[in-house]
């Protein structure tokens, strides 16, 4: 296949929603099989086996989905709250996020774009927020 039928590293890691190291380290391990290589030596991923490879080393979108499960983890914030994304907003370094509630309330974060993108976070994610203050403001 041609070049333009295959694509890079960096844009197969962001299809399947992982790192480019990752990807690699994938690789390493042989959890998945080596890519083509051009002539620069640059791995071109087939699109078609992507699909694949995310359903089998990450499961399916509604398992990369699942409560993150906090059980293992120790952690100082002990204010936590379960939501769904219903807006991403915000065309500079920070963001506006905002979450649903299960109960419908909403509450809002204000993250750098750089973690948006790290996370992978979308509207419909289903996400924790923790909180951790020394200060809590009380008006009447």
């Amino acid at each position: 296949m041609k070049r333009k039928d295959r694509i890079t590293r960096i844009d197969a890691a962001a299809i399947i929603g992982v790192t480019p190291k990752t990807l690699a380290n994938w690789e390493k391990q042989g959890k998945i099989p080596p890519p083509e290589r051009d002539f620069r030596g640059w791995r071109l991923y087939d699109p078609a086996k992507l699909a694949d490879i995310k359903k089998r080393l990450i499961g399916s979108e509604e398992e990369s989905q699942a409560r993150l499960d906090l059980s293992d983890i120790e952690i100082s914030a002990r204010n936590r709250l379960f939501g769904t994304i219903i807006k991403i907003d915000g065309d500079s370094m920070l963001v506006e996020l905002v979450l649903k509630l299960p109960d419908g309330q909403e509450i809002t974060s204000v993250i750098t774009r750089g973690s948006v993108k790290r996370l992978g976070l979308r509207v419909g994610d289903r996400v924790s927020a923790f909180f951790k203050a020394t200060d809590v403001i009380i008006a009447r």
